[in-house]
């Protein structure tokens, strides 16, 4: 073998080294220029490497389209019979991507490119059996008789409402070494938040990829530019790190250059600052706005968001019981340890079972401060009653409302019965003779559950309450008011069981009772 085929046979092997040998794109100029990899295109390309399942949340204009075309070609040129498809959320949207991969196409050297055999209503076939398919989301089940090899759908935020039965179509498509992404800027709240929520906790297939503008100093570099000079004209000189606004601090801690955050402020002056955050977030819970159905306010979530992504936990809590010590880090997080003399109040939450919603324990002391959270889906109710009883008594026998839906109950019963716990809330109801009686726990219904929320509501608004979870502020993010009138979160899977502890924590506290 020759050295240049085997450096031919390494760029083949080769889906970076393939890109940037072989492909050619239109630059912002309008110039015909060699394709050369951003580091987000290279990550998402090391991602899908090794994952079957990718699913990307960035801001706007980052070339993952342009990535996905390039990459549709690498499959299609170095391994035969495959099929590449390629979903676009509107037929426009669609016809642009179809003219840019022929262009593609058309530039690559002549001694690589297979030639084709069919080049109409949107999908290159080649003679060695590939092809690549450009299509829009519509009624119309689109993976059905397809074996997919690669599949990418574009701007799924923006998709039609058809977006999730078609996305269960192709992923049904994929075979079994088939690779699979989802990419978008956020829209608001709908099925890609959900997905891409799920994926951050692991609760589906998708390994999720964030791309922040902060990271991006390649692709708006002469806007960068043509911002700052306006800038300097107007107002002498950019700014200076000690002239920046605390929010502007933060992000130029964060990677932001003085040149980037100008460009931030003119942009922002241009729209609004949560507009802005819509489609150049700087981390993944900022990106997603307001939809006007959000029950907490989105601009104060997001200020609290950037206070606690830097907020450090406790690390090594005293006289912890051995039964919270292996959950410690993980499942479990502590802010503050018990002080002496200090009320706390607990929220209690009992999952459905194993590997279905969590089991939330959310503990905050008599000023209205989160100081621990427990959080799990892995934990059998048994074992969870244990749990509640420990926090309880660690945190100064705090005072405890669990609510009693489902197996809630059995936790109610064990941790009262079974471990004694004196320091429980109870809740009015009435007999059959119509005397009242108190019975130990709380019931969440169409009642009760909107009070406590208006009151976590209310607090967390008129800041009498600190969060120190991230978690927390993100299930807030996304808990609205649905058309039908529920307040829960936006998902089908409702996972907005730290919203509803919390709630319960703060209804202890707003009891006025402390039993010990």
């Amino acid at each position: 073998m020759t050295d240049n085929e085997k450096k031919l046979k390494k760029i083949l092997s080769d889906p970076e080294l393939f890109i940037e040998s072989f492909i050619k794109i239109v630059d912002k100029k309008g110039k015909l220029v060699p394709f050369k990899l951003n580091p987000q295109q290279k990550e998402l390309i090391d991602g899908i490497v090794e994952d079957k399942y990718s699913i990307c949340l960035k801001s706007r204009q980052l070339g993952i389209t342009s990535l996905a075309l390039a990459l549709s070609l690498y499959y299609a040129v170095t391994k035969p019979n495959t099929t590449c498809l390629l979903v676009s959320y509107s037929l426009d949207s669609a016809e642009g991507i179809f003219n840019k991969l022929k262009q593609m196409y058309f530039d690559m050297p002549e001694a690589i490119k297979p030639k084709l055999i069919n080049n109409n209503r949107k999908e290159l076939k080649f003679v060695n059996r590939s092809r690549i398919i450009i299509t829009s989301v519509g009624n119309k089940s689109i993976g059905r008789g397809l074996s997919i090899s690669m599949a990418h759908i574009s701007e799924v935020a923006f998709c039609k409402d058809t977006i999730e039965k078609q996305l269960l179509s192709i992923e049904q498509a994929l075979l079994p070494d088939g690779k699979i992404i989802l990419e978008s800027t956020p829209n608001g709240l709908n099925h890609f938040s959900q997905l891409w929520a799920n994926a951050e906790k692991g609760n589906n297939m998708y390994t999720p990829h964030y791309f922040s503008w902060v990271n991006d100093k390649i692709m708006f570099k002469d806007e960068y530019e043509q911002f700052s000079n306006h800038w300097i004209e107007k107002h002498g000189k950019l700014p200076t790190v000690e002239e920046l606004s605390e929010t502007e601090k933060e992000l130029y801690k964060q990677g932001a250059s003085i040149k980037q955050l100008v460009w931030r402020r003119l942009k922002i002056s241009n729209s609004s600052e949560e507009q802005f955050s819509a489609e150049f977030s700087s981390n993944p819970i900022e990106a997603f706005v307001s939809t006007g159905s959000n029950i907490f306010d989105p601009t104060q979530i997001h200020k609290e968001i950037k206070r606690v992504l830097n907020l450090k936990t406790i690390s090594k809590p005293k006289l912890l019981p051995a039964n919270l010590v292996r959950f410690f880090g993980r499942e479990l997080l502590m802010w503050e340890q018990p002080q002496r003399g200090k009320r706390y109040y607990g929220g209690v939450d009992t999952g459905e079972g194993v590997g279905k919603d969590n089991s939330v324990i959310e503990i905050i002391d008599e000023d209205g401060k989160q100081v621990a959270e427990f959080a799990s889906n892995k934990i059998k109710a048994y074992e969870f009653a244990a749990i509640v009883n420990e926090m309880g008594i660690y945190y100064n026998n705090a005072y405890l409302v669990i609510e009693k839906q489902a197996s809630g109950h059995s936790v109610v019963d064990k941790v009262r019965h079974d471990f004694k716990y004196k320091n429980l809330h109870k809740f009015k109801s009435y007999d059959s003779r119509g005397r009242i009686k108190k019975k130990i726990g709380f019931v969440t219904n169409g009642k009760s559950k909107p009070i406590i929320i208006n009151r976590f509501v209310e607090l967390f608004e008129t800041q009498q309450i600190l969060i120190n979870s991230a978690d927390l502020l993100g299930e807030m993010k996304l808990f609205i008011s649905k058309p039908n009138g529920r307040m829960e979160h936006m998902s089908k899977s409702n996972n907005d069981d730290r919203v509803l502890a919390f709630s319960m924590a703060l209804e202890g506290l707003s009891a006025g009772i402390h039993y010990v």
